[in-house]
């Protein structure tokens, strides 16, 4: 009974052994992609970094003789012809096999260059050759003061009727920029009917992209009222929790005046739906005071708005 279990189990680790080697297996422990083709052209198998690859062509046992090709961006290239013996259906490449550097090596072969792949569908962009510039000055022609956050005249900030005082220089084509500017006009009065340009109840603003063709020659860019787009969004009645870790005090907008701690909450105030900036100014860990934003995107969901100390930017120090 003894030899018949016995029998068994051997017939099962053969049979096991069997279906492990069935094929052999290939690890590449080079940090290159490589490729394996069969000196019969019955086949070849790209294998990544660092990775281990099951090819078909390949004996289990014995000696398996193969061409080598490694890839530089797209292009392959041919190492060397190689013998490798199989062992227990595994063998290995390793960095000193990519130097070529084997007996078996044949004839040198010539370099093969691949087209890059090109997958269907996929969109084809030309970089123009001459990519050409023009000084030019930005003018704000709106009602409404702003600063550019990006761009060529990045940190740049005009009011109503103003020009940058020095040009700069853009290049042609499709100009992009963020503006970040006032919801109220400049001519805003107030309850008294005074129209000296000051805003009674601080400020709130908007960012709008600006889009437009810069071509040769221009020497001025000009932003309309046109040209900064506000968002209409819904008006969203909340209160705000503050997570900053310091007192913070606000300086203008809805709750311009009033102070708050950590994991205090505002009054409620109506915020419009999208992006919202709050002036405040507070002292730091540092013991220094600073004046600053709280930029936020408000959603109907935000009940209560909570402000975050990553929410803060603009920060400048305030002297005293």
């Amino acid at each position: 009974m003894r030899k018949l279990i016995f029998l068994f189990i051997a017939m099962a680790v053969v049979s096991i052994t069997a279906k492990t080697w069935a094929q052999a297996r290939v690890t590449n422990s080079t940090s290159r992609v490589i490729t394996f083709k069969s000196v019969n052209g019955n086949g070849e198998v790209t294998v990544k970094a660092y990775e281990k690859a099951k090819i078909s062509f390949a004996p289990s046992f014995g000696s398996f003789a193969f061409d080598l090709y490694v890839y530089e961006g797209s292009n392959e290239r041919y190492v060397a012809s190689f013998t490798k013996n199989v062992k227990q259906g595994q063998f290995m490449i390793t960095e000193r096999d990519l130097t070529g550097d084997n007996p078996n090596e044949a004839i040198e072969k010539p370099n093969v260059v691949a087209a890059p792949p090109v997958k269907e569908n996929q969109e084809i962009v030309y970089e123009p050759k001459n990519v050409r510039t023009t000084s030019m000055v930005l003018k704000n022609s709106a009602d409404f003061k702003f600063v550019a956050l990006n761009g060529p005249f990045a940190g740049l900030a005009l009011a109503p009727g103003q020009s940058s005082t020095e040009a700069v220089s853009v290049s042609t084509g499709i100009l992009e920029m963020t503006l970040k500017h006032d919801v109220q006009q400049e001519t805003t009065s107030d309850t008294n009917g005074r129209n000296d340009g000051k805003i009674p109840h601080g400020r709130s603003y908007r960012q709008s992209v600006y889009s437009s063709i810069v071509v040769e020659g221009q020497k001025e860019l000009e932003i309309k009222n046109e040209n900064l787009t506000f968002f209409e969004g819904k008006t969203v009645r909340t209160m705000a929790l503050s997570m900053i870790p310091v007192k913070i005090v606000f300086t203008a907008g809805p709750w311009k005046g009033q102070a708050l701690n950590t994991r205090g909450y505002t009054s409620k105030a109506d915020l419009s739906e999208g992006f919202n900036s709050f002036s405040i100014q507070y002292v730091g860990v540092d013991g220094l005071k600073y004046q600053a934003d709280i930029e936020v995107i408000v959603t109907p969901r935000d009940r209560p708005l909570i402000f975050k100390e990553s929410d803060i930017k603009n920060k400048t120090r305030i002297k005293q």
